[in-house]
């Protein structure tokens, strides 16, 4: 009986868990280039993936469920097996100012942070004070290839591969700035830097780590993009559907509910069971 509590307990944590991740997505629906989270759970089975200490020999009163074999589905729990970020491509907005990009494709674009490089789809960029192309955040947009300053460094202190080498820097641009499909930004007809796009294989092999930016954890690997597009005065809005989302926390509300309904049926049985059985 008292297996049962701890099986719509744990149906209800999930739930409550799950309620956080939806929430999360729908604060995020106006965010660009956010990215939807997905939860994914699993049966856990206390019987089989505990470990076992032998057979022990029933030695006790013999009890109704060994009249009735519940073959562990007694211990059998829910449990959250963690969540995946769903990559499905946003809408395109334009906006018609020159600095922003959209890509459109599987493609990231380079960032460089104090934590190292880092990967985003958020193409709302800026100009620092000091003429550096930067994310709102701040975080220097790479280039694919080292910049004519780093290639020059008279030392080699910088080196030719560094993020620190390939900071885009626009302070003294002269004329209209363009950028194409392949991410080469010109002013007028003279080729200024090239944006570093990367595309990974598996993208489950990368985690959020805020502000819209991605780590890749070993051993995955960022390759030069061959499938990504980039659109200039254009940026890419959030994956979310609010209406889906809507719907998976009504669902999400009702299977809480459910699990606190059996808990408190579970609640009265075992009162019955202390309070009324015993006296027989």
């Amino acid at each position: 009986m008292a297996n049962g509590i701890w099986t719509a307990a744990s149906g209800a944590a999930v739930q409550a868990q799950n309620l956080e991740i939806v929430a999360n997505n729908l604060a995020n629906t106006d965010t660009l280039a956010f990215k939807k989270d997905v939860p994914t759970f699993k049966e856990y089975m206390a019987s089989v993936e505990r470990t076992h200490d032998g057979v022990d020999i029933p030695r006790g009163p013999i009890q109704d469920k060994d009249f009735y074999p519940l073959e562990g589905r007694d211990q059998s729990h829910v449990v959250m097996d963690g969540t995946h970020t769903q990559f499905r491509q946003g809408h395109l907005r334009v906006t018609q100012r020159p600095l922003d990009v959209a890509l459109e494709g599987p493609g990231f674009l380079e960032v460089s942070t104090p934590n190292g490089v880092r990967y985003t789809r958020q193409g709302s960029l800026k100009l620092s004070p000091q003429g550096m192309l930067v994310t709102q955040e701040g975080y220097p947009v790479l280039s694919s290839q080292p910049s004519g300053l780093a290639r020059l460094s008279a030392q080699g202190s910088i080196a030719g591969n560094a993020p620190e080498a390939r900071t885009i820097q626009l302070q003294d641009v002269r004329g209209q700035l363009s950028i194409n499909d392949q991410g080469e930004m010109y002013s007028g007809e003279n080729l200024i830097s090239r944006l570093s796009v990367v595309e990974f294989a598996n993208l489950q092999g990368l985690r959020k780590t805020g502000g819209q930016l991605f780590e890749a954890l070993p051993p995955s690997k960022g390759n030069p993009a061959r499938n990504t597009m980039i659109h200039q005065g254009v940026v890419e809005t959030s994956n979310v559907n609010p209406i889906e989302e809507m719907t998976q926390m009504i669902k999400a509300n009702r299977l809480f509910e459910h699990d606190l309904k059996a808990l408190k049926t579970y609640g009265e049985l075992l009162g019955k069971e202390v309070n009324e059985v015993g006296k027989l």
